[in-house]
């Protein structure tokens, strides 16, 4: 997508924060826009930022309900008529002491973050397949690329946002589907207030800690600017990168990682033919599917 002017977009998590970041930078390139989120009050905020505009509606809908997610979806294609961009951002976090952590901090945080992102994609899917064209943005953390102490639920939701949309952009690909993956790191917003909209059904007498899991409270008003996020979320999906990073000073850390995990390889070892042809076949499957990815840049 080299020109977004004219194209519509449906952000989850978008009345505040990195959701909203991204709203402004996509209206700013021409993209009507349907925000979703879970609160009216955040929801009605938002929409006052674009008054007198038709280029901007909003939906409340929580991102666990799949019907509710499926309405939202039509309600864009009526106000619209179309979809081109779905951004599935909307996220919470609960990291409680491993002495006190719950099935329900565990099922809180991965319907949100994780069953959050698939009901986006399967609610809208269709519709972009159908058009044969069109990009889809998932919100991870540098907490699902970088291990860290004490959040690992939060990071099991958001390493797994990131297979999930590796491998989806593989598989999109062929179909004009662009997927890109974003990772940001400490942003203005109100994931640290996220355990005020915690479920009913997922609601837990433990007290929990902060939802990134972070060994110090940051100062009020700190990290990044949404907008500024929003900006490079949108220079990613015009040039369908895979992943979105938007914190450098991760970088160093982030080389650190990866060099350790691939100094942890074995040694050559003679490999069965059994084993060599699958591997074969993967790499030539994943091959063509890149190939794909190439051609859809290349376009776009």
């Amino acid at each position: 997508m080299r020109d977004l002017t004219g194209k519509v977009a449906f952000v989850t998590g978008g009345a505040s924060g990195i959701g909203l970041g991204i709203v402004e930078a996509l209206v700013d390139r021409g993209v009507s826009v349907m925000i979703a989120d879970l609160r009216q009050d955040h929801l009605d905020e938002a929409a006052a930022r674009f008054e007198g505009t038709t280029t901007v509606a909003t939906v409340a809908v929580d991102v666990i309900d799949r019907d509710g997610m499926a309405a939202a979806a039509q309600r864009t294609l009526e106000v619209f008529g179309r979809c081109d961009i779905v951004v599935n951002n909307a996220g919470v976090g609960a990291n409680p002491s491993v002495d006190e952590v719950t099935y329900a901090d565990w099922d809180w945080v991965l319907s949100v973050n994780l069953g959050g992102t698939v009901n986006g994609i399967m609610s809208f899917l269709p519709t972009l397949l159908a058009q044969g064209e069109g990009h889809i943005v998932n919100t991870a953390s540098m907490a699902g690329i970088l291990p860290t102490a004490n959040n690992y639920i939060y990071a099991a939701s958001k390493y797994a946002v990131r297979g999930l949309s590796e491998s989806l952009r593989l598989t999109l690909a062929p179909r004009g589907i662009g997927v890109s993956v974003v990772f940001p790191g400490l942003t203005q917003s109100r994931m640290l207030q996220s355990e005020q909209n915690r479920q009913a059904q997922f609601r837990s007498e433990v007290p929990t800690s902060r939802p990134e899991g972070g060994p110090v409270a940051p100062p009020p008003n700190s990290g990044m600017h949404p907008r500024e996020l929003g900006e490079i979320v949108v220079r990613g999906i015009l040039d369908n990168q895979a992943n979105i990073l938007t914190h450098s000073e991760f970088r160093g850390e982030l080389e650190e990682h990866f060099a350790s995990v691939i100094a942890s390889f074995p040694p050559p070892q003679e490999i069965d033919p059994g084993r060599l042809m699958l591997e074969e076949a993967r790499r030539a499957e994943t091959a063509a599917a890149q190939r794909a990815v190439d051609a859809l840049t290349t376009r776009s």
